[in-house]
């Protein structure tokens, strides 16, 4: 594994298990607050829910990358909807909370749950392109790996 696959390995497991710390907390707060209604509850859940299922499917995408020294092509098609869904939102849940009357504890809090959700799925898009073949640190282009079983055709 090329250095930069390793760096987009780390950051994409980065991205899912903070993501799932993140969502996996809403839930927990979620079910825990009197004042919102058991729809209120199902309904933000299912939100939550879906970032987690992202989270756990890309870890283990990543993981398994990572461990079969793989190509990280279906993880970065994973991330791609990953990280499109959490900058929306983000965006979207960030206008709601700074509009509300909320604290500023609350509003800080949440804004920096957004900043750092919203760059590490940037950074994971990145950094998995440039391990797909585009230009690396260096300026090198990495040269993307031969699907398993072709090898033979390539050779022959």
């Amino acid at each position: 594994m090329t250095p930069t696959a390793r760096r987009a390995a780390r950051t994409t497991m980065a991205f899912a298990v903070w993501t799932l710390l993140t969502w996996a907390t809403r839930i927990d707060n979620v079910w825990r607050d009197d004042s919102v209604s058991t729809g209120g509850k199902v309904g933000r859940t299912a939100l939550a829910g879906s970032f987690v299922v992202f989270g756990l499917v890309t870890l283990a995408s990543s993981w398994r990358d990572r461990h079969r020294r793989s190509h990280p092509r279906i993880t970065y098609r994973l991330v791609l909807p990953f990280a499109a869904w959490t900058v929306a939102v983000w965006v979207v849940r960030s206008v709601g909370i700074v509009t509300n009357d909320h604290s500023t504890a609350f509003v800080v809090v949440h804004l920096v749950l957004a900043t750092v959700s919203i760059g590490l799925a940037v950074l994971t898009v990145t950094r998995l392109r440039r391990a797909l073949g585009e230009p690396d640190v260096e300026g090198e282009r990495q040269a993307p790996a031969a699907p398993a079983g072709l090898e033979e055709l390539v050779d022959g």
